[in-house]
């Protein structure tokens, strides 16, 4: 797969819900994937996910993964190539 210029998104473009991580450190791991292939990610933090990170540096409420619309199949193929499951 080739890169995206993370210059030509837009800071008013769509961006759509791609998974919910369950720890800050799967949220930092899905952001290492995605931004190695130049897609740029918003993570926002569930209920005082925000301040616990602040504080004790990670959340254990989850973290929503956004991404661009116009990446999202992308970013779902390279998702369903991680196996985040616990064995």
């Amino acid at each position: 797969m080739g890169k995206y210029d993370q210059n030509k998104v837009k800071p008013k473009e769509e961006w759509i819900f791609i998974k919910q991580a369950a720890n800050e450190i799967e949220a930092n791991i899905i952001e290492s994937i995605f931004d190695s292939e130049g897609i740029p990610v918003i993570k926002k933090y569930r209920e005082a996910g925000e301040y616990l990170k602040i504080y004790m540096g990670m959340t254990n409420f989850g973290v929503d993964i956004y991404v661009p619309t116009k990446l999202k199949e992308v970013a779902e193929t390279l998702l369903n190539e991680v196996d985040f499951e616990e064995e």
